[in-house]
């Protein structure tokens, strides 16, 4: 950066140096014998030391001019620039008067030094002025590490500069490079000692302006930069796409590649090495895309040895207010990220792009599907690289409070709080509180790039389902809750991997959701039909359209361990029209399903065991293919048959469960044992006589064969 602010000033001081060495020429006869006192004239004018190699000569030109050859410019012995050649043509009417007025000073071959050996190369320089009282116009092109930079614009007339003993001058320029245009008016001073900038700039790039002011002070091996910006709007869609290349790779723009943090990812460190600097920020509105703009944008950054701060003092987004801080020190330490969020109101739809979701209530979607419904996983969650990287870009501390959460049309949340930390690859979130449903949640998330590890354990409580999910709570939907409603849920999961297959194949942990007393109001599940809920209960004949429906308890409790969810009885509906009951298994590696499930209507009495037989169902296949294998009614007068007479039918693989207490057996050994009540009765104590497991069954021939010696009978 110094060096390019040392390039544009030299740029701008070659005419004035050109200008007063013709003046100093000028009054002496003999050019090249009066060399040495036309350097100190020169020196005297500019402040910089001026030697003349080649030979001076009068030009040929229909004005006085003098031609220049081979003059090298340097300060405190350190070489600025060498002019090659330089055309000065002196006015023809002021010299009757015995008065000198450079006309025009055209370069050519200029060198312009910011190294040992390092240098750029000016293709053309043209100044000139009207009188000696009149500002000097100039204009320039050249090329910079690649980049093709041209200008043009004024400085102070020759006498004004001169009154000023040569420390300051006023610079009305423009200078374009990239597609950028750079407007600056000011003034330079200290031109005899360490250069200094003061003034106004605008920067225009497309459709972005900025503008400000600013104050650049030389003194020093790293210039320092005061800058303003403000800007009305800035679209940074506008910013991207530009290729690496066309960027150059000299001294101008450089990047220092961070392989230990990120692959083939640059970060700019070395920019920080080049100045120093403080901005003061205030950006009416910022167009990061069509669904992110940010608006009264407030904040400063500053850059000091090498170590880059920024604050955000005020950032409004969808109605959230953000503020924060970042600060990047070198290659060697991450950059560090403080980072708050506080809203009203933060809507996830406004980030769905193209989405083909629909965000009406559209009563044909049905609020049972979204409750209890199939999945299809493997179109749902196609494998996907896990994005650890991210984690590897910064460290950082996160804090988020937003009183609205808006999911979708149906679904929102509320008094959000969550913090997060991000420390050496580890990324550790902790949901303080979500409110869902009148209910709340928490927990944490942690995840582990180094290891390639995630954990999780969060848990809600009393979610009221149709405060959370508004078709559930809608009299005119297809199932609606009238009373009730209240559920909790845990999510206790850890697994590892790289990509979403390998986390499913890895899954280890248990997830529980229940749901307490309700009333459910059916008005029709005839636009169900595809569910698999609505296909059992078609097959047991229940007739659960146009009325309201009891529920006395729901649950759904997995175990998973190596990417397989094992269903323990863990998977129990509890009504006044039905009951269902399953067991078995489903492998999240490959979808497929291995469940004995059971519904049956009525009540469960040590008498009605036909109605346990009859409605086993097994399904298998996968998630997205289910196939179901259904015992009809009339199998189970056989095996009655079979039992009353004393055979050996295994009945134990028939008998799934007849337990009176579904829901309290689904949640045995977790940490929601107690939540419902064991049925102590005497009709539960009978039914768990010969239903508790499948493998009691089997045990305990002796039991089912009296029971079958009762029945004899039953259905003649």
């Amino acid at each position: 950066m110094k060096k390019f602010i040392w390039i544009i000033c030299v740029i701008v001081l070659i005419p004035i140096i050109l200008v007063g060495g013709a003046i100093g020429f000028l009054k002496f006869a003999d050019l090249n014998k009066y060399k040495p006192q036309i350097e100190e004239m020169a020196y005297k004018y500019t402040g910089l030391d001026v030697k003349i190699a080649g030979d001076i000569d009068i030009g040929v030109s229909l004005k006085p001019s003098l031609e220049l050859n081979d003059v090298t410019v340097n300060r405190e012995e350190k070489k600025l620039a060498r002019i090659g050649n330089a055309l000065v043509q002196i006015s023809i009417m002021p010299l009757l008067h015995k008065e000198i007025v450079v006309d025009r000073v055209e370069t050519g071959n200029t060198e312009i030094f910011y190294g040992e050996k390092d240098s750029v190369l000016i293709n053309h320089l043209n100044a000139g002025m009207e009188s000696s009282d009149t500002p000097i116009s100039f204009d320039f092109d050249t090329v910079v590490a690649n980049i093709n930079i041209t200008g043009n614009g004024k400085i102070s007339s020759i006498n004004k500069i001169k009154d000023s003993a040569f420390n300051t001058i006023d610079v009305d320029a423009v200078i374009n490079a990239m597609g950028y245009t750079l407007d600056f008016s000011g003034n330079v001073d200290g031109l005899k000692e360490k250069i200094k900038a003061d003034g106004k700039y605008e920067l225009t790039y497309k459709s972005n302006k900025l503008s400000g002011n600013i104050n650049a002070n030389l003194e020093n091996e790293v210039p320092y930069i005061k800058l303003g910006v403000g800007s009305e709007k800035i679209s940074v869609k506008d910013f991207t796409g530009q290729k690496q290349a066309a960027l150059g790779g000299g001294w101008f723009i450089k990047s220092a590649a961070a392989a230990d943090y990120i692959p083939n990812t640059k970060i700019p460190y070395d920019y920080l090495k080049m100045v120093n600097a403080d901005i003061d920020i205030d950006v009416k509105k910022i167009v990061v895309d069509n669904n992110t703009v940010l608006t009264n944008v407030k904040g400063d950054a500053s850059v000091k040895n090498g170590v880059f701060k920024a604050n955000v003092k005020n950032a409004v987004f969808k109605n959230n207010t953000i503020s924060g801080s970042a600060e990047i020190t070198s290659p060697k330490a991450l950059p560090y990220i403080k980072l708050n969020i506080k809203g009203d109101g933060f809507n996830l739809m406004d980030f769905q792009k193209n989405s083909n979701v629909k965000k009406s209530t559209d009563k044909k979607l049905g609020a049972i599907d979204w409750f209890i419904g199939s999945a299809e996983a493997s179109e749902l969650m196609a494998n996907t690289v896990i994005p650890y990287q991210y984690l590897k870009m910064a460290n950082a501390d996160i804090s988020a409070n937003l009183k609205t959460l808006t999911l979708n049309n149906n679904m929102s949340l509320s008094d959000v709080k969550v913090n997060a930390t991000l420390k050496k690859s580890v990324l550790n979130a902790v949901i303080q509180n979500i409110t869902a449903g009148g209910g709340t949640v928490s927990g944490n998330i942690s995840l582990n790039a180094d290891k390639k590890t995630m954990s999780t354990d969060i848990s809600g409580k009393n979610i009221i389902l149709q405060q959370l999910y508004k078709p559930l709570n809608t009299a005119d939907n297809e199932v609606s809750f009238k009373e009730g409603g209240k559920s909790n849920l845990l999510i206790k999961i850890n697994t590892s991997g790289s990509n979403t297959d390998q986390y499913l194949a890895n899954m280890n942990g248990q997830i529980i959701a229940l749901v307490d007393k309700s009333v459910l109001q059916i008005k029709s599940l005839e636009k169900l039909q595809g569910n698999v809920l609505v296909q059992l209960l078609n097959m047991i004949n229940i007739n659960v359209n146009n009325k309201n429906t009891k529920l006395k308890c729901a649950v759904v409790r997995g175990d998973v361990s190596s990417g397989v969810v094992k269903f323990p009885k863990g998977i129990a509906v509890d009504a006044n029209d039905f009951y269902l009951v399953a067991d078995g298994k489903v492998n999240m590696q490959n979808d497929k399903i291995n469940l004995d499930l059971q519904p049956f209507s009525g009540k469960i009495t040590d008498v009605n065991i036909s109605n346990v037989l009859g409605g086993l169902v097994k399904i298998t296949g996968t998630i997205k293919n289910p196939k179901l294998g259904i015992n009809q009614t009339s199998t189970a007068k056989n095996v009655i048959g079979i039992l009353a007479s004393g055979g050996a039918y295994n009945v134990g693989d028939m008998v799934l469960s007849a337990d009176s207490a579904p829901c309290h057996t689904a949640l045995a050994g977790t940490t929601y044992a107690d939540y419902f009540p064991e049925d102590k009765s005497a009709t539960g104590a009978v039914s768990k006589g010969y239903t508790n497991t499948k493998e009691t069954i089997k045990d305990a021939g002796k039991q089912i064969k009296e029971i079958g010696k009762q029945l004899k009978g039953l259905f003649k």
